[in-house]
């Protein structure tokens, strides 16, 4: 009886010493578990906010081509204006000049085919900037027409991106509370 009460005492002490290493143990797994979810949520909090950021960036290209393109249809406009401006001026003098180079007084005749030349000479000039700011308003207008369309291509993706990372971030946020409590 005494063995038999030394026994039972010694499996109560051994008992006694192991159970909490094996309750510190099974907390332990548990805070584990829990700080890799919450490692998980963070994880995927930072890919929501990269996919907002890419999806920002996309919005910026369609604005700032957009922007691009009414600059260019706005410039475009007063280059016409002005293209206008030169012809009407440039024919009124053609005609007086043409007038004068009909003259009978051949020094006056002279001195206005001499000016017809120049007119033309810087007719042309002038023309030819215009035709400069028309192919600068051109170039201006397709790069925006460009950044519309990689915005538009970046925004359909981002998007898709942001929606299967929030999906991924709801589900991570459930498991982690439901872990935590």
């Amino acid at each position: 009886m005494k063995t038999s009460k030394l026994f039972f005492a010694s499996i109560a002490v051994i008992l006694w010493l192991i159970t909490p290493d094996l309750l510190v143990a099974q907390t332990d797994k548990n805070e584990l578990k829990i700080q890799k979810l919450k490692e998980n949520v963070e994880r995927y909090e930072a890919k929501v906010t990269a996919k907002e950021r890419k999806m920002e960036i996309a919005d910026s290209l369609i604005t700032t081509g957009e922007n691009m393109l009414y600059e260019a249809e706005d410039e475009f406009e007063e280059v016409e204006q002005e293209q206008s401006d030169l012809d009407k001026e440039y024919k009124s003098k053609y005609k007086e000049l043409a007038k004068l180079q009909r003259s009978k007084d051949e020094e006056t005749a002279e001195e206005a085919e001499n000016d017809l030349k120049e007119l033309e000479i810087q007719y042309k000039a002038d023309s030819k900037i215009l035709e400069t700011k028309v192919k600068e308003l051109t170039r201006k207008a397709t790069k925006g027409k460009s950044n519309i369309e990689k915005g538009k291509e970046m925004q359909k993706a981002a998007t898709k991106e942001l929606k299967e990372a929030q999906e991924g971030l709801d589900a991570a946020r459930e498991k982690y509370k439901a872990q935590s409590e």
